[in-house]
Order: structure tokens, then sequence, then C-alpha cells
């Protein structure tokens, strides 16, 4: 017999045993492909005025507007809440760069839900690497650091209370050429017992929280300098 051998077997049937394989793992992996192509998350970029840093968002996200007085961004049904959660920690004296907003959709749809949003703002009064990371125990928790695009973050959890209502926060913050820049992921909701409306209101479930936190901490994530 004259056929060429290779491990044993005549090459046209470790060819079609490759091929046979190749199929199986077409079948395989198209249908998730497919899933993952019709399930691509748009992206836009956001840069600074002065250029210094830029981000990816979620292209359904609601950039806010800053207010012209007092403290309530626009659009104030989805930029704002009874705390305000696009100013990020709230006892100290900042200057608010980009806050953009999760909308209102399934997983927002209730009054239990009140704003939601991933913020940049600049420290004003923190003008040293030591005063950036110094905080307020009463008001804030240092939980950690956290290296986002080579930067490293010092990471802070508060929670501000009252009326029932509440935003639950994250802030990371580092001092970078000078200045004392923070970065906020924001999760303000009303507390009342959803018994107590006529109808009952919907509670948020885990998945909406992930879902919420998901497209937030994907701005987080791709935030970089860019001087």
């Amino acid at each position: 017999m004259s056929g060429l051998l290779l491990s044993g077997k005549p090459a046209f049937m470790k060819f079609r045993h490759a091929a046979a394989l190749a199929l199986v793992a077409w079948y395989v992996l198209t249908p998730a492909l497919s899933w993952a192509e019709g399930h691509t998350v748009a992206l836009k970029t956001f840069t600074a005025p002065d250029g210094a840093f830029s981000f990816r968002y979620w292209d359904q996200l609601v950039r806010c507007k800053p207010p012209n007085r007092g403290d309530v961004w626009e659009p104030a049904d989805i930029c704002s809440a009874y705390h305000p959660v696009c100013d990020g920690s709230l006892v100290y004296e900042q200057y608010g760069v980009a806050c953009f907003a999760y909308p209102r959709n399934k997983f927002t749809n209730t009054p239990a839900f009140e704003a939601a949003t991933f913020s940049v703002e600049i420290l004003d009064t923190k003008k040293t690497d030591k005063s950036c990371l110094t905080f307020d125990p009463d008001f804030e928790e240092r939980t950690g650091t956290k290296k986002i695009n080579g930067v490293l973050f010092t990471v802070f959890g508060f929670v501000e209370g009252g009326m029932n209502q509440s935003v639950d926060g994250t802030a990371y913050r580092a001092f970078y050429k000078g200045k004392c820049y923070q970065l906020g992921v924001n999760f303000a909701t009303f507390n009342d017992d959803p018994e107590d409306y006529d109808p009952p209101i919907r509670s948020l479930t885990e998945r909406d929280v992930n879902e919420v936190n998901s497209k937030l901490e994907q701005a987080l994530k791709s935030f970089k300098f860019l001087k």
C-alpha cells in the first residue's frame, strides 16, 4: 500500500478528521459569535475641554449639563436626585468636569430608582498629593486602591441618606499634574417600603443594579489621562 502515513494513519484520513473537527467548532462558535455581535455595546468618546483626559462611554448614557446656579444638573429627572449625584463627594469644593447618567429604561422604570451617574470632578481645595488623599472619616471610608490605565487611584466609599432617600457612591481619587481628580460612580435610590404604595412600586433587583453599574464602570475603566 503506497499511501503516505501520518501518525500511523493515511494522510487523507487525518485530513478528513481535521475537517470534521473544524466543522464542529464552526457550529459551536458561530452562535456565540453571532450573539456577541448582536449585543455589542456602542461606545462614544468624551474628551475633557482642556484635553487632559478622555473616557469611553455607552452611547445611551445621558450627558448632564452643569447648573447655571444652584446644584441641579440637567435634565433634572435623569441627572439629579434628592442627594446630588453629579458632584461626587459632597463635603469638598469641587468643579464638575463631566457627568453622564444612566437613562430611564426597563431596568430603572420604578420610583425606587432616582439616578445613577459616572462623574469626573476636580477638588479645588486640595492642592497637594497629601491633601488630595486626606478624607473625612465621618463621611467616607478608604477602601483600597485601583490602577486605571497606569495611574493609581485611592478608592473611597460613601453613603449619604435622609428623607427616605440615599446615594451610595464610590470615589476614585488621584493627584495628577497639580490637580486632585476624582472619578465617581454614584447610585441614588428612594428607600420607602414598596408595599406602602397602591399599587406597590417595583423594587430594584440585583440584575437591575448590576446592569446600571456595569455601564457606569465601563466608563470608569476606560478613563485615561492624555497629557
